[in-house]
């Protein structure tokens, strides 16, 4: 299992060192090697000053968690919803970034199995708490949007943005093709998983053919979640070579943690409850929101949602494909899309079950249209295993056309092109 997450390990660390290349060394002094108190002096000299180094790092998702508090009080003050909704938006998005990097500080000391479970399990936390507050409030609309919007927000804005940036101060850029295409492979798949169950229901309009496909979507995730596993000893230890950069030099050291593994996991279970709290105060907002902006949501769920789960991450992709490193944003772009579609959708669909709510592989038609297209697209830009900045324009285009549909979608139940009714 160490071994099987090695390259995991490595990932997040270039990762790291990438969005903290410019941070100021305030670290105890490395003992030499050999000695057994090297590890204990990795991290700062208490945890008061890493939390300092933490905030000084990023000081405008620091200034952020103001939002916060301004969430809370909004709720229980009586604001109007689109107020509560606005602060409460607002707040995801720094609690995100701290879950992050109070994962990889907590996982430091753990060892790669350890560690590296412990990141892919709160990889996706807030989107996931996203989904269980969808699901407990019975916007089950709005939770398929979300995890449709983080795919499509990942497989075309991300990387759309990250090809475009790197292309202006790279000709061209390359990058593993067998990985990318493994990838898109497991994408197709994802479409293929959503894509039965929703034709099925489309076709097969009686009542007890609706619960066959509520049965057949819950056992189906059940099989997603095991190809999700095979995913991971595929990617991290039997083919681990397709998915790295073999022009990398290796030059690279590991930053130290700036907590120590006991505060970083009192930090993230605190970080967690916190963030449940505010998706729950969000998505029960939604309602008088859209009445309000007179939007629907699925601009909401698809376009404005899976912004906060994943911002700190996307700003990762951009600025290391600005460093030649299109290995690590496809990982971040394509490889956070086969993690949506294989571990976050059908985790989604089991809450359901455990719930009580019919929440299934059934999307919209439409959706599901939108999920191929997209994942066709990406496909045939994948392919060469080249990138440059006019495929990155298209991209993004395609997210503008996407979002511009949903955008003027009309808010009545007719219109609607998410309502299974």
């Amino acid at each position: 299992m160490a071994s099987m997450l090695k390259a995991q390990h490595e990932k997040r660390r270039s990762s790291m060192i990438a969005r903290r290349n410019s941070k100021a060394s305030s670290y105890a002094s490395v003992p030499q090697d050999g000695d057994d108190s090297a590890k204990d002096d990795e991290a700062p000299r208490d945890n008061l000053e890493g939390v300092m180094n933490i905030a000084s790092e990023n000081k405008i998702l620091t200034c952020m968690l103001v939002a916060v508090p301004l969430g809370y009080w909004s709720k229980f003050a009586g604001l109007q919803e689109e107020y509560v909704f606005l602060f409460n938006f607002t707040a995801i998005i720094p609690l995100a970034w701290l879950i992050g990097k109070a994962t990889e500080d907590a996982a430091a000391k753990l060892g790669e199995a350890a560690g590296g479970l412990l990141n892919a399990t709160f990889g996706n936390v807030v989107e996931m708490l996203l989904c269980i507050s969808g699901i407990r409030n019975g916007e089950l609309a709005v939770v398929q949007c979300t995890l449709l919007g983080s795919i499509l927000s990942n497989l075309l804005l991300v990387m759309g943005c990250a090809f475009l940036a790197g292309g202006c101060y790279h000709h061209t850029q390359k990058y593993n093709q067998a990985g990318a295409s493994t990838q898109c492979s497991l994408l197709s798949m994802t479409v293929f998983a959503i894509g039965l169950p929703t034709i099925y229901a489309n076709i097969l309009k009686q009542d007890v053919e609706i619960e066959h496909m509520i049965t057949v979507s819950r056992w189906a995730s059940v099989c997603l979640l095991f190809v999700y596993f095979a995913y991971l000893v595929f990617q991290l230890k039997t083919h681990a070579s397709l998915f790295e950069d073999a022009d990398a030099d290796g030059e690279e050291e590991e930053e130290a943690p700036d907590l120590s593994p006991k505060f970083a996991a009192t930090m993230l279970l605190l970080l967690t409850i916190i963030t449940s709290f505010s998706t729950d105060i969000l998505i029960d907002s939604i309602q008088g929101t859209v009445a309000t902006w007179k939007v629907s949501r699925e601009f909401v769920g698809i376009i404005l949602l899976p912004i906060i789960g994943n911002a700190a991450e996307h700003y990762t992709a951009i600025t290391v494909a600005m460093r030649n490193k299109m290995d690590l944003s496809l990982g971040v772009a394509a490889g956070s899309s086969c993690q949506m579609g294989l571990l976050v959708t059908p985790f989604t669909v089991l809450v359901g079950w455990a719930y009580g709510s019919d929440m299934t592989l059934n999307f919209h038609a439409f959706q599901l249209a939108v999920l191929l297209f997209s994942v066709f697209l990406v496909t045939t830009i994948l392919n060469s295993g080249r990138s440059n900045w006019l495929e990155g324009y298209m991209l993004l285009i395609t997210y503008v056309v996407v979002a511009l549909v949903y955008f003027f979608e009309g808010t009545g139940a007719d219109s609607s092109l998410a309502t299974l009714d």
